[in-house]
């Protein structure tokens, strides 16, 4: 086992879709955090999914990726875990470990591990989400319980998280949220001139939501609040050909003028734009505690409207507004106050990759102890 006082680490980060980002948090809080590890010294191997994938991460100096035939997500997650494991623990003296789905493994892999530190991302505790009934919710509350009961360390992204593992399982979280100072920032004549040309929208004409299309986004909702007020445009931005209620919203609304979809974008000028010309951002989440489509938007300085939790309280510090249902949120949008809305501008140093990497780094360099 190597630590802090002995030189570099090799470090393996297991359990995402991989790299080049292409699916969500986890993915982009890996393509912030691993060349950051790797500038500092450590060898550093990112899993990935070759299914489905155009456009494979090149490997640099200490960088390094690692691609399996196996789909990261769904039930897939679980055998694809347990092989990131299997490749990758004789080689690493710490796993980062992102998620839950292969934490039925987590007695095993934590005895087979020794003193390699196994740290687990619990993400928002996923057996929140409305998604996962029956055999597959009782499955990932066990694998939640076995990884957050044998992992070294529980990372928490948010404090309502941490809060909810320390009453549930009682084990204290290291509390590491997600960044936004990578997020693009075009100069004003340019993101007015792309979101013309690309989307044929102008500045300030529009509402804005960027998310994934589940239901505890509270998509459906929004919309419904929405169409009940005189704003004149709302744009969407999510995976609406990839979900249920994705394609049914689809199919609801496809003749409404005052919506328009856009499939999952990934393009950061395009999305630096969108987010930058936006009259005012709302954001459904319910669950997830630090959601990365939220922190993203404080640097553009928009009027936030969020829905009351007390994740996206404590990721905004009280700041922004604040909606509970769809009444409410539709006289929000009948009378808004643009102003009051608007974070601070000193929020978003709260959320810099440089000191997510200190924190994970830290982590990785402490002698693995019995928790």
């Amino acid at each position: 086992m190597t630590d802090s006082s002995s030189g570099p680490l090799r470090i393996a980060v297991i359990g995402t879709d991989g790299l080049p980002a292409r699916y969500g948090g986890f993915e982009t809080c890996v393509e912030q955090l691993a060349p950051r590890l790797a500038r500092r010294g450590h060898a550093t191997l990112v899993f990935g999914s070759s299914v489905g994938r155009t456009a494979l991460a090149v490997d640099g100096e200490r960088l390094a990726h690692r691609y399996l035939p196996l789909r990261a997500n769904g039930l897939w997650s679980v055998p694809y875990d347990l092989l990131n494991f299997l490749v990758c623990w004789r080689k690493a003296d710490a796993m980062l470990v992102m998620g839950v789905s292969g934490g039925i493994f987590l007695p095993l892999m934590r005895l087979a591990a020794g003193r390699r530190r196994i740290i687990v991302n619990v993400d928002g505790l996923e057996t929140r989400r409305d998604k996962w009934t029956g055999f597959k919710r009782w499955f990932l509350e066990r694998s939640e319980a076995l990884a957050v009961r044998h992992a070294h360390v529980v990372v928490s992204d948010n404090q309502g998280i941490a809060d909810m593992v320390l009453a549930r399982y009682g084990r204290t979280s290291s509390v590491i949220a997600y960044g936004c100072d990578h997020v693009l920032q075009l100069a004003e004549g340019a993101a007015q001139a792309l979101i013309k040309e690309r989307f044929g929208l102008a500045p300030g004409s529009y509402l804005l939501t960027v998310a994934r299309i589940e239901p505890e986004n509270h998509i459906a909702e929004m919309l419904q609040a929405f169409l009940a007020s005189p704003q004149p445009l709302y744009v969407l931005v999510g995976n609406f050909s990839a979900t249920p209620l994705g394609r049914e919203l689809l199919a609801r609304y496809q003749g409404e003028p005052r919506v328009r979809f856009i499939d999952s974008l990934f393009d950061p000028e395009a999305l630096a734009a969108l987010r930058a010309g936006c009259h005012i951002y709302l954001h459904g989440h319910s669950v997830g505690g630090t959601n990365p489509s939220l922190v993203e938007m404080l640097p553009y300085q928009r009027p936030l409207l969020a829905f009351d939790c007390i994740f996206n309280r404590y990721t905004l510090g009280d700041e922004g507004g604040y909606f509970a249902d769809v009444s409410m949120l539709t006289r929000q949008l009948q009378s808004p106050q643009e102003s009051a809305w608007v974070p601070g501008p000193s929020l978003a140093q709260r959320y810099r990759w440089e000191a997510i990497a200190d924190a994970y780094e830290a982590l990785c360099s402490a002698a693995g102890a019995t928790p």
